[in-house]
């Protein structure tokens, strides 16, 4: 008798806390899955274009976490293509982290930029603020310390590159 009392205050007990559990759970995976969708909403071509005459750059952001830039300046202050990844960072927004090479006069350096991005509800418009550091040759820039002999901030808009009919 004893044991059946047991049995029957905790069976309830025990079934709440693991429905309680699996549906917590199964929210949690859905949010995952709401996030991995993301990366394929957001991958695609962006042509950007820079305030205060800051040129503009055409930008491949890839489902699975890659970013390809080239810059319309590029060629006149030679550097090279910019080249990061990408995490996202809000519901429709994302942070980037770029490097690119630039021939300086005593050799080739690097330079280091920050991007923060913010897609619009359809995915079609972003803008943004960017900020870089330009470091001499021999300085690794991925190091906390490093003193940069250059910096840069800007902001920017941009549109993603469609196939239209015309």
């Amino acid at each position: 008798m004893k044991q059946n009392k047991i049995f029957s205050v905790y069976t309830p007990v025990i079934l709440s806390a693991f429905l309680l559990l699996n549906v917590l759970s199964s929210n949690e995976a859905r949010a995952d899955k709401n996030d991995a969708f993301f990366g394929e909403k957001i991958a695609g071509t962006y042509l950007l274009t820079e305030a205060d005459e800051g040129g503009s750059r055409i930008v491949t952001i890839t489902a699975d976490g890659n970013w390809f830039g080239i810059h319309s300046y590029q060629f006149d202050i030679k550097f090279s293509n910019q080249q990061g990844v990408w995490k996202k960072t809000g519901k429709r927004k994302i942070t980037v982290r770029t490097l690119d090479f630039t021939l300086l006069k005593d050799g080739v350096g690097s330079a280091l930029f920050r991007f923060t991005v913010e897609f619009d509800k359809a995915y079609q418009q972003i803008s943004g603020e960017l900020s870089g550091k330009m470091f001499p040759p021999g300085v690794d820039p991925f190091d906390p310390v490093a003193i940069p002999i250059r910096t840069f901030n800007n902001t920017f808009t941009g549109k993603r590159l469609i196939v239209t009919d015309n």
